[in-house]
């Protein structure tokens, strides 16, 4: 079912589609989601679906994105937000509860290092009550929290992972010649030697 048209290709006559009200609610979350999109990726494809449920609506948040910087460097993120709504019977507040799953990968190809291809995935989740105060609150309250997530994962993935990888790369290959790494160690076990000895010295 195509999120723009809300019809399904092929044609399925008892296919699902979402209430007049949640429909409307679609129509705008695609619009806000594809301003997102290109803000934050500067191209690449995004969708929102939105189904109805009986105790409020349940969507899906689908962003992809294809690197392609020649023959060096390709890469792909794929990002799947599932997001669960009930609304209060207030009507002043509704609960969130996203699930999201980042899958991302890279592959790069140079002549001095060879093809390396990196690649794995990323779930997350979390709940939240947000109030109904805005205009179009859901949209609002569901971009936010999209948003909060995505820059946590994109986080974890710079800070952690990519720095664990760099780590144990460069743990593995030295771009010091081994005299110096051994010269280094030296004068670092001298100076840790001189150090305790003083220590012991002014002790006594």
């Amino acid at each position: 079912r195509s999120p723009w048209s809300n019809t399904y290709d092929p044609p399925l006559e008892d296919g699902t589609v979402p209430s007049e009200r949640l429909r409307k609610l679609e129509i705008e979350a695609n619009e806000a989601f594809d301003v997102y999109r290109d803000s934050y990726f500067e191209g690449g494809i995004s969708s929102v679906y939105l189904w109805d449920l009986d105790h409020g609506f349940a969507g899906v948040v689908l962003i992809k994105k294809l690197g392609d910087k020649g023959s060096k460097i390709r890469g792909c993120w794929d990002s799947i937000h599932v997001i669960e709504v009930n609304e209060r019977p207030s009507g002043r507040s509704a609960h969130y509860k996203l699930t999201s799953t980042v899958m991302l990968w890279l592959q790069t190809q140079k002549e001095d290092s060879g093809t390396m291809n990196l690649g794995g995935s990323l779930m997350r989740q979390n709940e939240q009550d947000c109030p109904l105060s805005d205009p179009s609150p859901h949209i609002a309250n569901i971009g936010r929290l999209v948003e909060d997530m995505e820059n946590k994962i994109r986080s974890t993935l710079n800070e952690i992972y990519f720095s664990k990888t760099r780590d144990i790369v460069n743990g593995l290959r030295s771009v010091q010649p081994l005299s110096d790494v051994k010269s280094t160690d030296a004068l670092k076990s001298d100076l840790a030697n001189a150090l305790q000895k003083r220590q012991t010295k002014s002790e006594q």
